[in-house]
């Protein structure tokens, strides 16, 4: 007797099987709502869900990738990283890096510009800035400052442009949220 709920079990996952594997789209029913399925939109009765505007002064729609990274665990490791995505002139990398919890879409448009500003200046230098360490009137670090000196923000040092020796400093706030350290501005 026990036996046929397990069987049956067993053949609905089979069944069902097939069907997660197969495409879904993702679709506008009549009262406005997402429909997810593996049939066509107008099949189901609902349109094709349409592509977002294009962001102003745009012709095209913009797709924003973040590149997929493990998460910075220090802020040694996000400075490695950082300094590696700015090297290659990756703003989608850099992006990576950024803390958007909490930003709004205009705000993120307007973060994502100066991010690729950034990303398109000739990099001179990344500099991990780590809060000031009291010290005696001999300079030397006082016995309450023994352990090490923590990491508060990012610089970057580029130049403007390539014709453009002008030095332009970014400042980055360090974060930790969910175990992972990002920046902000």
């Amino acid at each position: 007797m026990r036996l046929i709920p397990i069987v049956a079990l067993l053949l609905l996952a089979a069944i069902a099987l097939p069907v997660r594997a197969a495409g879904m789209n993702r679709c506008i029913g009549p009262d406005g709502h997402s429909v997810f399925t593996d049939q066509h939109c107008e099949d189901v009765g609902a349109v094709v869900r349409p592509e977002p505007a294009p962001a102003f002064g745009s012709t095209s729609p913009q797709r924003v990738h973040v590149h997929v990274h493990d998460c910075a665990r220090t802020a040694g490791d996000l400075h490695d990283g950082l300094e590696s995505a700015l090297a290659a002139h990756d703003v989608n990398r850099i992006a990576g890096f950024y803390q958007w919890a909490g930003i709004s879409s205009a705000e993120s448009a307007d973060i994502l510009k100066r991010l690729q500003a950034i990303a398109d200046r000739p990099l001179a230098a990344v500099r991990l800035l780590r809060r000031h360490q009291p010290t005696d009137e001999n300079g030397d670090q006082t016995v309450a400052s023994t352990q090490p000196s923590q990491a508060i923000a990012i610089e970057l040092v580029q130049t403007r442009s390539g014709n453009d020796p002008t030095p332009a400093r970014t400042e980055f706030a360090l974060t930790a949220y969910m175990g992972c350290w990002w920046i902000r501005f």
